[in-house]
């Protein structure tokens, strides 16, 4: 957990000194792009939520969540816009689930993304090359009430993502991540994603969205995911898209100490893109 912290403080020290350096060193933010409508990609948000399955051991009820995040593109190795550029990034985030149950709002869960993507534009959609980490643990208060029940949870390996836009206002995505150091598995194992975007992104503020994910994984017996937000842009914050959103997620928790639960659950919150 130390080492990934360090990890984002480096990201955000490396994006406060794009401005001194060559255009082709820490390039346009854009050209480093990022899905949107799964639970762990990377975002900073707030949100409160509300499980019917609640894979903790708090049961259903309310909880908060919140997430950290930074994307910065590092080298520009070819090409200048969306339209040719490769790109070598840095991505962290670290996401916490905090139970509004109990009086002390004590943390359940942490689960932690860093990963160094390769990204190819090609006239407005991208394929991405990417290595991925990410590990989850409980928390202490939660521990202490539940009793130790924590799992070595981590997932390394790489995943391969292409991303189209039929129009200006849809897009298409699908990845496969192929990890060759998974636990609590202690084996390699695939996973899939797809999904689709309903006005994405265009600078157009209090324009309404559709997003909908599906994942599927191997340690999980391959009990699909399925996560649909809608919401609305909000005015840009520091040049970056500010998302009003309402989150419905069903099937195995996007939490990795809870994988191998069930998850129901409707969220409202800000996010705000990397």
């Amino acid at each position: 957990m130390r080492g990934l912290g360090i990890s984002l403080i480096l990201l955000l020290c490396c994006q406060a000194g794009a401005a001194q350096t060559h255009d082709w060193l820490f390039p346009e933010a854009q050209l480093l792009p990022a899905l949107k409508a799964g639970p762990r990609d990377p975002a900073t948000q707030g949100q409160f939520v509300h499980s019917w399955d609640n894979p903790t051991d708090f049961g259903p009820g309310g909880a908060g969540e919140v997430s950290i995040s930074q994307a910065v593109p590092v080298f520009r190795l070819a090409g200048h816009s969306n339209q040719d550029a490769l790109i070598v990034g840095l991505e962290g985030a670290v996401f916490a689930r905090f139970s509004l149950q109990v009086i002390t709002r004590e943390l359940a869960n942490t689960d932690w993304v860093f990963a160094v993507p390769l990204v190819l534009h090609r006239d407005g959609g991208w394929l991405r090359l990417r290595y991925y980490h990410t590990s989850s643990h409980l928390g202490d208060e939660y521990q202490r009430r539940f009793g130790p029940s924590s799992i070595n949870f981590s997932r390394d390996g790489a995943d391969f993502t292409g991303y189209v836009r039929p129009s200006p206002r849809l897009a298409l995505y699908g990845m496969t991540f192929w990890s060759v150091n998974s636990h609590p598995e202690e084996s390699q194992l695939w996973e899939f994603r797809g999904g689709i975007e309903l006005d994405p992104d265009d600078s157009a503020s209090w324009r309404a969205f559709l997003m909908a994910d599906i994942h599927v994984e191997e340690g999980t017996g391959w009990t699909p995911r399925w996560t649909l937000q809608t919401g609305l842009w909000m005015p840009r914050v520091q040049s970056r898209p500010l998302r009003l959103t309402l989150k419905l997620i069903h099937g195995p928790s996007p939490m990795g100490q809870f994988r191998r639960r069930t998850a129901g659950q409707i969220s409202l919150g800000l996010s705000w893109n990397p």
